[in-house]
């Protein structure tokens, strides 16, 4: 009876070890490919690692900020001298804007012009004057600036020299328009005058005045000159003068000479 018992130990070995390469046998090949699979799945945060970090992105500059109103400068009393010092030391063009409340044709100048977005950007290229005819003091700088008639504008170098007088009248694309030629200008009205009219030493021949002169001739305000130019016995036939003599290449500015000669 012992060698029965002995097989059966053997049989019970055999199977043991059977079982035991069997499932060495799975570990190695089901670990293998899970073994390759942790490798490719740590591989990106490998080169992650090591990749330079991103540049930061600049942040965007910022608009600058648009003007939305006129910075008007208002006389204290009388007193504008200080005024017109500033705009001289920081080289800039006074415009001086002589109105009153109630008066119309100010507050259609108002309404149509200085609400306009390129004037009030124009603006900050020269020194922005509100001069209140109602107001104490005006009427001795109206005096001292030959300014009467509402509205009144007018454009000064800045050395305080006056460039011209700007129309109320037109649109305000014309307006602007003359605005800019007033801003541009070398010469005054006044040098452009006499040399229109032979007046000025070695004065050149009308038809060598440029074009913008002979626009800002045309287009300046001779319904608010008060003689600062000519006597107003003078205008009308001074304006007719001028007509005539406006070379043909610049027929708008020679019309509106002869309509304001008729109208003076």
């Amino acid at each position: 009876r012992s060698p029965p018992r002995m097989a059966h130990r053997q049989t019970a070995d055999i199977r043991e070890a059977v079982e035991d390469r069997a499932e060495g046998l799975s570990r190695n090949v089901s670990g293998a490919p899970m073994k390759r699979f942790a490798a490719i799945a740590a591989l990106p945060l490998l080169l992650l690692a090591c990749s330079k970090a991103p540049e930061p992105v600049p942040a965007a500059p910022k608009a600058p900020v648009q003007k939305t109103a006129i910075d008007w400068v208002k006389p204290v009393g009388a007193d504008i001298d200080a005024i017109f010092a500033q705009a001289k030391a920081a080289n800039k063009p006074v415009f001086l804007y002589w109105g009153a409340v109630w008066c119309p044709p100010c507050n259609q100048i108002k309404a149509t012009v200085f609400n306009r977005q390129d004037f009030i950007d124009r603006s900050s290229f020269f020194v922005p004057v509100y001069l209140d005819g109602d107001t104490q003091g005006a009427q001795k700088l109206g005096t001292r600036f030959k300014v009467r008639g509402y509205p009144t504008m007018i454009l000064f170098k800045p050395d305080g020299t006056e460039l011209t007088r700007l129309p109320g009248e037109v649109d305000s694309s014309q307006y602007m328009e003359v605005l800019s030629l007033g801003l541009g200008a070398n010469s005054s009205v006044k040098e452009s005058l006499a040399l229109a009219l032979g007046q000025a030493p070695l004065a050149p021949a009308p038809a060598k005045l440029s074009a913008e002169a002979w626009r800002m001739l045309a287009y300046y305000s001779w319904d608010t000159d008060e003689a600062q130019l000519l006597p107003k016995t003078e205008v009308a036939a001074t304006l007719d003068k001028l007509a005539r003599s406006c070379p043909t290449e610049y027929a708008q500015s020679a019309a509106r000479l002869a309509f304001k000669a008729i109208a003076a």
